[in-house]
């Protein structure tokens, strides 16, 4: 061994950068799907500092999901469009005196963390953001396979002192009791474009085949969820009277609230689906243009199914070709791996 090797300093066990105080303020990432990435962190983070009492700073529009947590004492929620000045203004309202923030992105909500004053704001140092951070924390990632969008999250609170990578940060709120008929969800459109949509046509052929399974039409319910009501009509004019009543079901709330009643989901890559992988609900995923060991819904509980045809992954949201990655996806893979969601949620 050489000399220069036995003077080289030992790796540090312990992170230099601590959290600050026992008010932490966590300022949800803007985009729904990356909020539901971030909420293992949440749970982490509890967990690393279960002393500390933890408020998050969402959009309004997030709300439904972070009243999910009971790690959090307190939600603080804002308009979409609220500057920096008026989310400041927010914060400073509440009734706790935040010490430490853990921003992820550039955003007004970001910028209003150093306008309230909030003395220590840890995050990775990305463009925009760093301004805002008193605490940039650096991650130096290794090359190898890719890594699942949750790591994003966790690996900040990792380099912070914690373990995020136990079972406790990703377990989710117990389901309710199984069903006594089978109560299916559909989820056939996707916000992120007709490209994530598997064929409505598909969704039909599935529950054509399931239903021959179980005894002939009407043996199963049928549910079909989206975040807007214009997303279910074109599988509802083809299900018809199978669809059970759905007029309230077109808000996250409501559709939070109805997931964890049913047997399982099947879903188009969007909104949806990850709302069922935050609730434990087992689901099936049909994956076209995006990349599914980094944006899949988290948990083993979310099966994906992916015709890994060769110009996938292009993640475009208009199709320059013929739409191969969604239609050679064939109803048969999709039918078994709903035989397997539905035999996890029975099985408990």
């Amino acid at each position: 061994m050489s000399s220069q090797l036995l003077d080289t300093e030992p790796m540090p066990e312990s992170s230099s950068l601590s959290l600050k105080g026992d008010e932490l303020c966590f300022v949800a990432p803007m985009i729904w799907t990356e909020a539901c990435y971030s909420t293992p962190a949440v749970r982490a983070l509890h967990h690393f500092r279960p002393q500390s009492t933890m408020a998050v700073l969402c959009p309004e529009s997030q709300v439904p999901l972070w009243q999910t947590m009971n790690e959090l004492k307190q939600i603080i929620s804002y308009p979409e469009k609220s500057s920096a000045r008026q989310i400041a203004k927010l914060i400073q309202e509440n009734d706790m005196s935040f010490e430490s923030a853990i921003c992820w992105e550039a955003s007004e909500a970001a910028k209003a963390c150093q306008r309230a004053g909030i003395p220590q704001r840890l995050g990775y140092p990305a463009k925009g953001l760093d301004k805002c951070l008193t605490d940039p924390i650096e991650v130096v990632l290794k090359l190898g396979p890719i890594e699942h969008r949750v790591r994003h999250y966790l690996n900040l609170l990792e380099s912070l002192g914690a373990k995020p990578f136990v079972k406790a940060t990703f377990q989710t709120p117990p389901l309710q009791p199984v069903p006594t008929r089978q109560l299916i969800a559909l989820s056939a459109m996707s916000e992120y474009g007709v490209t994530h949509q598997w064929p409505v046509e598909n969704f039909k052929k599935l529950v054509d085949i399931v239903e021959s399974q179980n005894g002939g039409e009407g043996s199963v319910d049928w549910l079909i969820l989206a975040t807007e009501e214009s997303q279910t009509e074109p599988l509802k004019l083809m299900l018809g009277n199978r669809v059970q009543d759905d007029a309230v079901l077109w808000d996250r709330k409501n559709i939070l609230t109805k997931l964890p009643y049913c047997s399982a989901l099947v879903a188009s890559d969007g909104e949806v689906a990850h709302m069922a992988a935050h609730i434990g609900l087992p689901a099936v995923v049909v994956f076209g243009p995006n990349e599914p060991e980094w944006k899949r819904p988290i948990g083993k509980q979310s099966r994906f199914v992916r015709e890994h045809v060769a110009c996938s992954p292009c993640y475009l949201a208009k199709c320059p070709l013929d739409m191969r990655c969604q239609n050679e996806v064939s109803v048969d893979r999709v039918v078994k791996q709903l035989q397997e969601a539905l035999a996890e949620r029975h099985a408990g």
